[in-house]
């Protein structure tokens, strides 16, 4: 009975922050913020502002905003540098409160309704190589970041499999967010299509890695 009081909680508080995305959205807040004004304020702040966005970035999953948004935001308002340590350490903080949520309330819960065959097949191999699997997600950008989180506080991964696997997995792709979100105080600049380079080459590091495990396949056939 408890565990599935458990998974109706985790279920409505997903079903809540989704509903304070869709009522901000419709009510037209977001068109509202002036991002001018919030942008030179964080900076007045010093490390003060980046305290800050290092605490919005943590409670972010909690609320079910886009990641890369706010990523960007920190290298615009910070630089490349301050972003990429301010996006780490939110980030991870995130993830793992992230992690913890769905490990504390959903983790029994989901055991008693997993009956997929690949299902089981991917929680025994996360148990067994937490950290390759963490890792890999981690640096694939096609992966949802939340989605991984949640997902891995479900399955029977190690917490300190998880956690380093995150923290090392998510510094690629800070850096190459954060070069881009501050080359954007710049557009039109060397640094600014230097940046989008680098923001093109990431994404398509997925699709160059699918295509050399079709070949590997192909000749291994």
């Amino acid at each position: 009975m408890a565990r599935s009081k458990s998974l109706w909680l985790l279920l409505l508080w997903f079903i809540i922050a989704v509903a304070g995305l869709l009522v901000l959205k419709w009510t037209g807040v977001w068109e509202r913020l002036d991002l001018d004004w919030m942008t030179d304020w964080l900076r007045d702040l010093g490390p003060l502002g980046g305290l800050l966005y290092i605490i919005v970035y943590t409670l972010r999953p909690l609320v079910l905003f886009p990641a890369t948004p706010l990523t960007l935001y920190g290298g615009y308002v910070f630089g490349a540098f301050w972003g990429t340590i301010y996006d780490i350490i939110g980030a991870g903080a995130g993830a793992m409160l992230s992690f913890y949520i769905t490990r504390k309330w959903g983790r029994n819960s989901f055991q008693r309704i997993l009956r997929n065959k690949k299902l089981q097949s991917f929680d025994q191999k996360a148990e067994e190589k937490g950290f390759m699997v963490v890792l890999y997600m981690r640096l694939m950008p096609f992966f949802p970041f939340d989605g991984v989180s949640y997902g891995a506080g479900l399955s029977k991964i190690r917490f300190w499999d998880y956690t380093w696997g995150t923290l090392i997995g998510i510094i690629p792709g800070a850096v190459v967010y954060n070069v881009f979100g501050a080359s954007l105080q710049d557009i039109g600049s060397g640094k600014f299509y230097a940046a989008v380079g680098m923001y093109i080459a990431f994404a398509l590091i997925p699709l160059l890695l699918k295509k050399t495990q079709a070949l590997r396949t192909r000749d291994r056939a």
